[in-house]
C-alpha cells in the first residue's frame, strides 16, 4: 500500500533545509516529523541550538525550527514502504518540487540526514552539494548521542 511524506515544515525565512528520506511508521501514525522517540532528530537539533528540549511538544519543536532558519521535508514523496528502514522503501516517487522549493525561498544550504537521502535524492531528483549530516535514525548506533551533536554542530554552524 502505497503511502504519503507530510507537506515541508518550513517557517518565513528558512537558510537550511534538512532532508530526510520517508517518514517512518511510527511517525506517519503520529503525524509528526521525526515522530519515534528513538529518533534523536530533534534532541540534536535542539542541541544545536541550546535550546531546552521538551520531547513530547510539537509545537514547540517547530518553533525552535523556524526561529533558527530551518525546514524540513523528505526526499521521496511517496513509496510503499515494507518496515522502518530505508532499505525497506519501494516504488518511490520522488519529490521533484524540491529544486524549485529551495530556489523560490532563498535557501542558502541544504543538508542531509544521512547517507540515505543523499542517495535518494542524487538517484531520483540530480546532482547536489554532498552535505551529510550522521543519520539520527535509531538504526544508526555506531555513533553514541554526544559524537553525533559534535558532527551536527560543526556542520550546521559551518
Amino acid at each position: 500500500m502505497s503511502s504519503r511524506a507530510f507537506p515541508p515544515l518550513c517557517g518565513d525565512k528558512p537558510r537550511t533545509l534538512i532532508l530526510g528520506t520517508f517518514p517512518s511508521t511510527l511517525s506517519r501514525e503520529c503525524g509528526e516529523y521525526y515522530g519515534n522517540p528513538r529518533n534523536q532528530f530533534w534532541r540534536l537539533l535542539f542541541g544545536v541550538f541550546s535550546a531546552p528540549f521538551d520531547r513530547s511538544d510539537y509545537e514547540r519543536k517547530k518553533a525552535v525550527l523556524f526561529a533558527n532558519g530551518v525546514a524540513i521535508w523528505d526526499v521521496i514523496a511517496e513509496c510503499e514502504p515494507e518496515g522502518a528502514l530505508d532499505s525497506g522503501i519501494r516504488n518511490p516517487v520522488y519529490n521533484t518540487e524540491l529544486p524549485e522549493f529551495v530556489a523560490e525561498r532563498g535557501i542558502e544550504r541544504v543538508l542531509f540526514n544521512g547517507n540515505n537521502a543523499y542517495v535518494f535524492y542524487r538517484r531520483g531528483i540530480g546532482a547536489i552539494e554532498r552535505n551529510v549530516l550522521p543519520s539520527s535514525s535509531p538504526a544508526n548506533a555506531r555513533l553514541s548521542f554526544e559524537a553525533k551533536l559534535g558532527l551536527w554542530r560543526e556542520i550546521m554552524e559551518t
